[in-house]
Protein backbone atom coordinates (compact mmCIF):
# COMPACT_ATOMS: atom_id res chain seq x y z
CA UNK A 1 0.00 0.00 0.00
CA UNK A 2 2.78 2.38 0.90
CA UNK A 3 4.30 1.71 -2.55
CA UNK A 4 1.09 2.64 -4.29
CA UNK A 5 0.78 5.72 -2.11
CA UNK A 6 4.34 6.69 -2.96
CA UNK A 7 3.55 6.33 -6.67
CA UNK A 8 0.51 8.55 -6.30
CA UNK A 9 2.56 11.18 -4.51
CA UNK A 10 5.23 11.03 -7.24
CA UNK A 11 2.66 11.46 -10.01
CA UNK A 12 1.11 14.41 -8.21
CA UNK A 13 4.50 16.08 -7.93
CA UNK A 14 5.16 15.49 -11.63
CA UNK A 15 1.78 16.95 -12.59
CA UNK A 16 2.43 20.06 -10.49
CA UNK A 17 5.87 20.42 -12.10
CA UNK A 18 4.38 20.11 -15.59
CA UNK A 19 1.72 22.70 -14.80
CA UNK A 20 4.41 25.03 -13.46
CA UNK A 21 6.54 24.57 -16.59
CA UNK A 22 3.52 25.18 -18.83
CA UNK A 23 2.78 28.41 -16.98
CA UNK A 24 6.48 29.35 -17.20
CA UNK A 25 6.47 28.79 -20.97
CA UNK A 26 3.30 30.86 -21.41
CA UNK A 27 4.68 33.79 -19.39
CA UNK A 28 7.96 33.67 -21.31
CA UNK A 29 6.20 33.70 -24.67
CA UNK A 30 4.17 36.74 -23.66
CA UNK A 31 7.42 38.46 -22.66
CA UNK A 32 9.05 37.61 -25.99
CA UNK A 33 11.07 34.58 -24.90
CA UNK A 34 11.01 30.91 -25.86
CA UNK A 35 11.85 28.03 -23.50
CA UNK A 36 14.09 25.22 -24.72
CA UNK A 37 12.41 21.83 -24.32
CA UNK A 38 15.84 20.29 -23.75
CA UNK A 39 17.48 22.67 -21.27
CA UNK A 40 14.49 24.56 -19.92
CA UNK A 41 16.37 27.82 -20.48
CA UNK A 42 14.44 30.91 -21.67
CA UNK A 43 15.94 32.64 -24.72
CA UNK A 44 14.92 35.82 -26.54
CA UNK A 45 12.85 35.30 -29.69
CA UNK A 46 14.42 37.05 -32.69
CA UNK A 47 12.03 39.04 -34.90
CA UNK A 48 13.98 37.73 -37.90
CA UNK A 49 12.91 34.17 -37.08
CA UNK A 50 9.32 35.02 -38.05
CA UNK A 51 8.96 33.81 -41.64
CA UNK A 52 5.95 36.09 -42.13
CA UNK A 53 8.15 39.19 -41.91
CA UNK A 54 9.92 40.65 -44.95
CA UNK A 55 13.60 39.78 -44.96
CA UNK A 56 15.89 42.80 -44.89
CA UNK A 57 17.88 43.28 -48.10
CA UNK A 58 21.58 42.46 -47.80
CA UNK A 59 22.44 45.48 -49.98
CA UNK A 60 20.62 47.96 -47.74
CA UNK A 61 22.84 50.58 -46.10
CA UNK A 62 22.06 52.62 -43.02
CA UNK A 63 21.85 55.78 -45.16
CA UNK A 64 18.82 54.38 -47.02
CA UNK A 65 16.30 55.60 -44.48
CA UNK A 66 12.70 54.39 -44.27
CA UNK A 67 11.53 57.93 -45.06
CA UNK A 68 13.66 57.93 -48.23
CA UNK A 69 12.13 54.61 -49.23
CA UNK A 70 8.58 55.91 -48.70
CA UNK A 71 9.01 59.21 -50.53
CA UNK A 72 10.71 57.54 -53.49
CA UNK A 73 7.73 55.17 -53.80
CA UNK A 74 5.44 58.22 -53.75
CA UNK A 75 7.48 59.77 -56.55
CA UNK A 76 7.40 56.56 -58.59
CA UNK A 77 3.59 56.67 -58.37
CA UNK A 78 3.63 60.29 -59.58
CA UNK A 79 5.86 59.41 -62.55
CA UNK A 80 3.46 56.63 -63.53
CA UNK A 81 0.47 58.95 -63.12
CA UNK A 82 2.27 61.51 -65.32
CA UNK A 83 2.76 58.82 -67.97
CA UNK A 84 -0.99 58.12 -67.92
CA UNK A 85 -1.81 61.81 -68.17
CA UNK A 86 0.43 62.17 -71.20
CA UNK A 87 -1.26 59.17 -72.79
CA UNK A 88 -4.60 60.90 -72.21
CA UNK A 89 -3.26 64.08 -73.85
CA UNK A 90 -2.05 62.00 -76.79
CA UNK A 91 -5.46 60.37 -77.15
CA UNK A 92 -7.25 63.73 -77.09
CA UNK A 93 -5.08 65.45 -79.69
CA UNK A 94 -5.08 62.35 -81.89
CA UNK A 95 -8.91 62.39 -82.22
CA UNK A 96 -10.20 63.01 -85.73
CA UNK A 97 -12.19 65.95 -84.35
CA UNK A 98 -8.99 67.59 -83.06
CA UNK A 99 -6.29 66.21 -85.37
CA UNK A 100 -3.20 67.97 -84.04
CA UNK A 101 -0.95 65.13 -85.10
CA UNK A 102 2.42 66.45 -83.99
CA UNK A 103 1.15 67.59 -80.59
CA UNK A 104 -0.22 64.08 -80.11
CA UNK A 105 3.15 62.57 -81.04
CA UNK A 106 4.92 64.87 -78.59
CA UNK A 107 2.65 63.79 -75.75
CA UNK A 108 3.07 60.10 -76.67
CA UNK A 109 6.84 60.55 -76.45
CA UNK A 110 6.52 62.20 -73.05
CA UNK A 111 4.32 59.35 -71.81
CA UNK A 112 7.03 56.86 -72.72
CA UNK A 113 9.68 58.99 -71.04
CA UNK A 114 7.75 59.31 -67.76
CA UNK A 115 7.12 55.56 -67.63
CA UNK A 116 10.83 54.93 -68.22
CA UNK A 117 11.64 57.26 -65.33
CA UNK A 118 9.28 55.30 -63.08
CA UNK A 119 10.92 52.03 -64.10
CA UNK A 120 14.43 53.42 -63.57
CA UNK A 121 13.51 54.64 -60.09
CA UNK A 122 11.98 51.27 -59.24
CA UNK A 123 15.31 49.69 -60.19
CA UNK A 124 17.11 52.24 -58.02
CA UNK A 125 14.82 51.50 -55.06
CA UNK A 126 15.66 47.80 -55.35
CA UNK A 127 19.40 48.50 -55.75
CA UNK A 128 19.38 50.49 -52.50
CA UNK A 129 17.72 47.61 -50.69
CA UNK A 130 14.27 49.20 -50.48
CA UNK A 131 10.91 47.63 -51.30
CA UNK A 132 8.91 48.93 -54.26
CA UNK A 133 5.28 49.52 -53.30
CA UNK A 134 3.07 50.35 -56.27
CA UNK A 135 0.13 52.57 -55.37
CA UNK A 136 -3.22 53.42 -56.87
CA UNK A 137 -2.75 56.05 -59.56
CA UNK A 138 -4.64 59.29 -60.07
CA UNK A 139 -7.18 59.18 -62.87
CA UNK A 140 -5.99 61.38 -65.77
CA UNK A 141 -7.91 64.28 -67.29
CA UNK A 142 -9.27 63.35 -70.73
CA UNK A 143 -10.89 66.55 -72.01
CA UNK A 144 -9.14 69.83 -72.82
CA UNK A 145 -11.84 72.09 -74.25
CA UNK A 146 -10.84 75.51 -75.52
CA UNK A 147 -12.48 78.77 -74.52
CA UNK A 148 -13.17 82.05 -76.27
CA UNK A 149 -9.65 83.18 -75.36
CA UNK A 150 -7.73 79.89 -75.47
CA UNK A 151 -7.41 77.13 -78.03
CA UNK A 152 -7.67 73.57 -76.73
CA UNK A 153 -3.98 73.16 -77.60
CA UNK A 154 -3.06 75.89 -75.15
CA UNK A 155 -5.23 74.30 -72.45
CA UNK A 156 -3.51 70.96 -73.04
CA UNK A 157 0.02 72.40 -73.04
CA UNK A 158 -0.70 74.44 -69.91
CA UNK A 159 -1.75 71.23 -68.15
CA UNK A 160 1.48 69.57 -69.31
CA UNK A 161 3.51 72.51 -67.96
CA UNK A 162 1.76 72.23 -64.58
CA UNK A 163 2.46 68.48 -64.55
CA UNK A 164 6.17 68.97 -65.22
CA UNK A 165 6.36 71.49 -62.37
CA UNK A 166 4.64 69.02 -60.05
CA UNK A 167 7.14 66.29 -60.92
CA UNK A 168 9.97 68.77 -60.37
CA UNK A 169 8.70 69.70 -56.89
CA UNK A 170 8.36 66.01 -56.01
CA UNK A 171 11.96 65.37 -57.04
CA UNK A 172 13.11 68.26 -54.85
CA UNK A 173 11.25 66.67 -51.92
CA UNK A 174 13.02 63.33 -52.51
CA UNK A 175 16.37 65.16 -52.74
CA UNK A 176 15.69 67.01 -49.47
CA UNK A 177 14.83 63.82 -47.58
CA UNK A 178 17.99 62.09 -48.83
CA UNK A 179 20.04 65.09 -47.73
CA UNK A 180 18.41 65.13 -44.31
CA UNK A 181 19.45 61.51 -43.77
CA UNK A 182 23.02 61.99 -44.97
CA UNK A 183 22.75 60.17 -48.29
CA UNK A 184 24.87 62.04 -50.88
CA UNK A 185 24.65 59.18 -53.39
CA UNK A 186 20.86 59.50 -53.50
CA UNK A 187 21.12 63.28 -53.81
CA UNK A 188 23.50 62.90 -56.75
CA UNK A 189 21.24 60.34 -58.42
CA UNK A 190 18.12 62.48 -58.10
CA UNK A 191 19.90 65.60 -59.37
CA UNK A 192 20.15 64.11 -62.87
CA UNK A 193 16.34 63.91 -62.98
CA UNK A 194 16.02 67.42 -61.55
CA UNK A 195 18.17 68.81 -64.37
CA UNK A 196 15.98 67.04 -66.92
CA UNK A 197 12.86 68.53 -65.33
CA UNK A 198 14.27 72.04 -65.59
CA UNK A 199 14.69 71.50 -69.34
CA UNK A 200 11.16 70.08 -69.68
CA UNK A 201 9.60 73.01 -67.80
CA UNK A 202 11.41 75.49 -70.03
CA UNK A 203 10.28 73.63 -73.17
CA UNK A 204 6.60 73.59 -72.22
CA UNK A 205 6.69 77.19 -70.98
CA UNK A 206 7.86 78.22 -74.46
CA UNK A 207 5.13 76.13 -76.12
CA UNK A 208 2.52 77.89 -73.99
CA UNK A 209 4.01 81.30 -74.90
CA UNK A 210 3.80 80.39 -78.59
CA UNK A 211 0.18 79.33 -78.26
CA UNK A 212 -0.64 82.51 -76.36
CA UNK A 213 0.59 84.50 -79.36
CA UNK A 214 -1.22 82.23 -81.83
CA UNK A 215 -4.54 82.76 -80.07
CA UNK A 216 -7.68 80.64 -80.37
CA UNK A 217 -7.76 80.57 -84.19
CA UNK A 218 -8.11 77.00 -85.41
CA UNK A 219 -6.06 77.49 -88.55
CA UNK A 220 -3.24 79.27 -86.70
CA UNK A 221 -3.07 76.45 -84.13
CA UNK A 222 -2.95 73.87 -86.93
CA UNK A 223 -0.03 75.70 -88.56
CA UNK A 224 1.77 75.87 -85.21
CA UNK A 225 1.27 72.13 -84.75
CA UNK A 226 2.78 71.47 -88.16
CA UNK A 227 5.93 73.29 -87.06
CA UNK A 228 6.43 70.73 -84.26
CA UNK A 229 7.27 68.08 -86.86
Amino acid sequence: VSSRGGGTTSRAKNERACRSMAMFRAVCLLAGFAVSRVTGVAVAVSAESDDSKTEVSRSRHSTWHAESERILNDHIALEMAAALQYRALYAYFHRDTVNLKHSAELFASNAKEEFEHAYQLMEYQIKRGGAVELKALESPVHEFPGTADKADARVGFESALALEKRVYNSLLAVHAVCGRHGDPQCEDHIESYVEEQVEAIDKFARYVADLDRVGPSGHAVWEWDMELA
